[in-house]
């Protein structure tokens, strides 16, 4: 159903061309929370919006006649919910304000909180990934491993990494009293909150002048940082490179197409995009070419952007993939600003490979398969690496 140009003038909307791939499922329906009766509402849409009658005699029932008084805002997000979840997408989903303002962001690459990567163990306990160099968790003495057991006397028990990270990045106070445990020893460590940049790049040259580079998200200051990386290696006479994506979800679409820019002469097609009823190709905005191997490390942590990335450096570059299955994302949304200072994200494309292969559900298949040993999971070094150990060889 497409909306009619006259309510499309009402409503302040704002889009965003992005890769992502963020779990859950969600909403969107918008109420105008100034009418108070059903019919009054529907009189103001034309005929062809009728369906939404039964809509509003509910919201308006609730609202007159439930036993106790409801928040208005929660049956419009509950509303918006029903009707992204009646898609079966998992990608299209609803975002109210407090989830909108973590989402921008993330993607932005700042946020008030203690500069760390968390993640979700098989134990369901929440521990710290990687710490960012000069930031308040390396301040504190945090260490990687450390496990979450309370911030503020709140307990984290069966929280998930999401549940975890919103809470360090509260705003409500700027400092917080962390219960850790690291290893068997448990310890109370207090950090001071600051505004982060979030590097989504790291680098470093590696023995044989093998550089590497860690990209774990798609960002807005992603490409800028993964250029920068890319000069000061290739300055230090790199002659080959690994680019690690493991773990990385995704994220703008024009992110990954810069970043695959810098590898691809301009007459080079970089993805295709699939709407409904024309497939579209897309090539490489700049003339710029490199010769030397590259490898690419991908998990199944690996989606969307990350997986455009990955097969179009297969495909066209000659790129060895290392490492496991990827996600399989092959969609891509937009974000849409609601009036209220909400947000949908939605599916509007499919994207497929240069060569024009769909991997939406499937994943890409790495030129060798190499699991993550346990080795590294228990201690993460280097030399535990298997997947990055396996990318050197290659590159000898």
């Amino acid at each position: 159903m497409r909306m009619n140009e006259k309510i499309k003038k009402h409503l302040n909307t704002s889009l965003i061309i992005i890769v992502s791939m963020i779990l859950g499922s969600v909403i969107t329906l918008f109420i105008n929370s100034s009418i108070e009766k059903a019919n009054v509402v529907v009189s103001n849409y034309s005929s062809e919006y009728s369906e939404f009658e039964p809509l509003f005699e509910a919201y308006d029932k609730l609202n007159d006649e439930y036993y106790k008084d409801l928040k208005k805002e929660k049956l419009v997000d509950g509303a918006i919910n029903g009707m992204l979840e009646a898609t079966g997408d998992k990608h299209t989903m609803y975002f109210n304000k407090k989830a909108k303002k973590e989402f921008e962001e993330e993607l932005s690459g700042s946020y008030y909180g203690i500069g760390a990567e968390i993640q979700l163990n098989d134990d369901k306990t929440v521990s710290i990934k990687r710490i960012f160099d000069d930031s308040p968790a390396e301040k504190a003495g945090l260490k990687i491993n450390d496990i979450f057991l309370k911030i503020d006397g709140k307990s984290m028990k069966g929280k998930n990494a999401s549940e975890v990270a919103n809470t360090l990045r509260s705003t409500k106070v700027s400092k917080s009293t962390l219960l850790i445990r690291r290893n068997s020893k448990e310890m109370e460590i207090d950090v001071t909150k600051e505004n982060i940049t979030l590097f989504s790049v790291s680098s470093e040259m590696l023995d044989n002048k093998i550089g590497y580079i860690n990209c774990s998200l798609f960002g807005e200051k992603t490409y800028e940082q993964f250029a920068n990386a890319l000069d000061k290696l290739e300055k230090d006479n790199m002659k080959s490179l690994i680019i690690d994506l493991r773990g990385n979800s995704g994220g703008y679409l024009s992110t990954v197409t810069n970043m695959l820019s810098i590898f691809m002469d301009s007459d080079t097609v970089i993805y295709k995009m699939k709407e409904r009823n024309k497939v579209t190709e897309y090539k490489s905005l700049l003339n710029g070419k490199k010769d030397y191997k590259v490898v690419i490390l991908v998990d199944k942590d690996s989606a969307s952007a990350s997986e455009i990335m990955a097969s179009s450096m297969k495909e066209k570059y000659g790129a060895t993939l290392v490492g496991t299955v990827t996600y399989g994302k092959g969609t891509v949304q937009t974000t849409f600003d609601l009036s209220n200072e909400t947000m949908i994200k939605y599916t509007i494309q499919e994207w497929l490979t240069p060569e024009g292969n769909s991997i939406n559900n499937k994943g890409i298949t790495p030129d060798y398969e190499v699991k993550l040993s346990s080795e590294y999971k228990k201690n993460p070094k280097v030399e535990n690496d298997n997947q990055l150990q396996k990318a050197i060889e290659l590159l000898k």
